[in-house]
């Protein structure tokens, strides 16, 4: 069983509770289920071309991403759809402005916390998949209490994160790596010891790293005779085969589902 699995590099801070937006519109549009539904149709035609069908990015760039280091709001992407970004391949539309606001509300939902979004997918089924031997999610990731300690805490991940972002994470842990202060590593000490497991804050002085077994070690830079660093993800890039495409759709389900917020407002 693999004890260095499933640790998503999700510890990029927010902009904000929803990461994404310097300021949500009040148009009705947003956050219209029928609006979304039909921003979405508007999305295919004419966008996912360029942008990705989850707005991942190909000939144009990644919509996701984008946002975590410069937020947008509802209307300047409205104006950007509307006018076009001049010396790129971004053309002005001509849709209506309820045609435009309706793309807005599927783009937002789009980038938005995955929990805002139910994902398709039988979350109870992805729960199992999570814990299971087959994935060793658990021996790094925690929930609720309920895990391991070497990844990030994944309770409030649907409440941070996109989908796509999920997605990405467990399927291309270590491609276009990006998110800080996780790096893989081995450290050997002057007394003979090897260390491995996750950087955390590390500098020219200190080194905190937590091994496989959960355990925080605080560590003097002095005490280090070498230092290994994992380039890519210490995650598994596998999953992709090891899971079905439904196992997949299952996993990001629940994923998806775990907000801290959703809690809050299902227990009042």
């Amino acid at each position: 069983m693999r004890i260095l699995a499933c640790v998503l590099l999700l510890a990029a801070p927010l902009a904000a509770q929803h990461g994404l937006y310097e300021g949500e519109s009040k148009n009705p549009a947003i956050g219209d289920p029928k609006a979304i539904a039909v921003g979405e149709k508007l999305y295919m035609r004419s966008c996912a071309g360029c942008h990705g069908p989850d707005g991942s990015g190909g000939r144009g760039p990644n919509l996701v991403r984008r946002p975590m280091w410069h937020p947008l709001t509802d209307e300047k992407i409205f104006s950007l759809i509307r006018n076009g970004l001049p010396g790129a391949d971004m053309p002005a539309t001509n849709l209506t402005d309820d045609e435009t606001w309706n793309l807005v509300a599927f783009i937002h939902a789009l980038i938005g916390p995955a929990a805002d979004n139910p994902a398709a997918g039988d979350g109870a089924a992805g729960e199992k998949v999570f814990w299971s031997e087959k994935t060793g999610c658990a021996n790094c990731h925690a929930i609720h209490g309920k895990g391991g300690r070497l990844g990030p805490d994944l309770t409030n991940i649907g409440g941070l994160r996109p989908l796509a972002l999920i997605k990405e994470s467990v399927l291309k842990p270590s491609e276009g790596l990006y998110f800080l202060g996780n790096e893989a590593v081995a450290v050997k000490l002057k007394n003979g010891e090897t260390i491995r497991g996750v950087a955390r804050n590390r500098d020219n002085y200190s080194l905190q790293v937590i091994d496989r077994q959960g355990k925080l070690h605080l560590i003097s830079m002095r005490d280090v005779t070498e230092l290994e660093i994992r380039e890519g993800s210490p995650m598994p890039g596998d999953y992709g085969k090891r899971l079905s495409e439904a196992e997949l759709e299952n996993l990001f389900a629940f994923l998806a589902r775990q907000s801290l917020r959703k809690g809050e407002e299902e227990s009042k």
